[in-house]
């Protein structure tokens, strides 16, 4: 609170002030009192006023900034109200109450919402972890009964189990923290699951695959990693050209280790790269060779960051893609 702006507030308590000294001055002065005893009498007026002022002023100003000094450290703002102390003038008390009031309905209706909230994502999860049964026994009775309708019937499938999983991702990215298991492992025991689980998919596409110095140690939770290159992989794939070859390869930094997965696929338009990680965001390619949703490589962001990771991704269009994964020598979850 800045002086200026407070004495503007109080301009009508000032030009009160001010109107009351010339009518009280007016009158001394048709009753003939001495012009000394005119200034002292108006003098007192003046200063009480002064002192009175500038005592409300300091009075307010620091209860203010206190209030604003707690506000800008807090992570959140609905707290205010239960750390600033209870001011001491009327307005700033009526202030309080409201903010009192209106911090706990708005409290009250973030914990309905986060309480909604998690109740959809447990049924979600729920939901998830049912349908992967009747998945799991048509892949079975598919791989019973080989032909060319149930080949095709399975690849379907294999879609439907991709998305069902982005679900399930999705679902736990809101409170991913609470689902960790951070733990030491190798690149090559991250990358070699998700190369287990899209090995069809890879063998359909004439793809090679090449590995190079993947034995550094990282930290980070596999299951969740796991998801991150398969989603990866699954791009490779998608966007492939005519032989696909996806190389994976380990590089130690001073203060990170990374791992890059690198296809020669048809690559990335220059103008879609800075927003591949949005959203939602399908791009050129998406658009015009598969059908896209745009929550894969946002998903893998997501996941990445709360993970204390960094994702990043370098393409030239028709030449392929490098999507390099950033391990933190120390990870902080960890």
């Amino acid at each position: 609170m800045r002086k200026s702006e407070y004495l503007k507030d109080k301009l009508t308590s000032i030009l009160g002030l001010l109107v009351a000294c010339l009518l009280s001055t007016g009158l001394l002065i048709l009753v003939e009192m001495k012009g000394v005893f005119i200034s002292f009498f108006e003098s007192i007026f003046i200063i009480a006023f002064l002192i009175v002022l500038s005592c409300e002023y300091h009075k307010r100003k620091s209860f203010y900034q206190n209030a604003w000094n707690i506000l800008e450290n807090l992570d959140k703002k609905t707290l205010l109200s239960e750390l600033i102390t209870k001011p001491s003038f009327l307005d700033g008390e009526i202030l309080y109450e409201i903010l009192k009031i209106s911090n706990k309905d708005m409290n009250d209706r973030i914990a309905y919402c986060d309480h909604n909230s998690q109740e959809y994502r447990e049924y979600i999860e729920l939901w998830v972890h049912e349908i992967k049964t009747p998945i799991t026994s048509t892949q079975l009775m598919v791989e019973n009964d080989k032909n060319i309708t149930t080949s095709h019937i399975g690849d379907e499938i294999k879609k439907i189990d991709n998305f069902v999983e982005q679900a399930l991702y999705y679902a736990r990215s809101t409170s991913v923290e609470k689902d960790f298991k951070v733990e030491g492992t190798t690149l090559r025991n991250l990358v070699m699951p998700a190369i287990k689980k899209y090995s069809k998919s890879i063998i359909q596409s004439s793809g090679t695959i090449a590995f190079h110095d993947l034995e550094y140690i990282v930290y980070t939770d596999t299951k969740f990693m796991e998801f991150v290159i398969g989603q990866i992989i699954i791009n490779a794939v998608k966007y492939r050209k005519n032989h696909l070859e996806i190389r994976f390869s380990g590089v130690q930094h001073q203060n990170y280790i990374s791992l890059s997965i690198q296809d020669n696929g048809i690559g990335i338009p220059s103008q879609d790269l800075r927003r591949v990680f949005d959203k939602g965001f399908t791009g050129h390619n998406g658009r015009h060779y598969n059908k896209s949703t745009g929550i894969g490589l946002y998903l893998c962001k997501n996941l990445c960051q709360k993970m204390n990771m960094d994702i990043q991704i370098e393409s030239i269009e028709g030449k392929g893609t490098t999507v390099q994964i950033v391990f933190p020598k120390i990870n902080v979850i960890n």
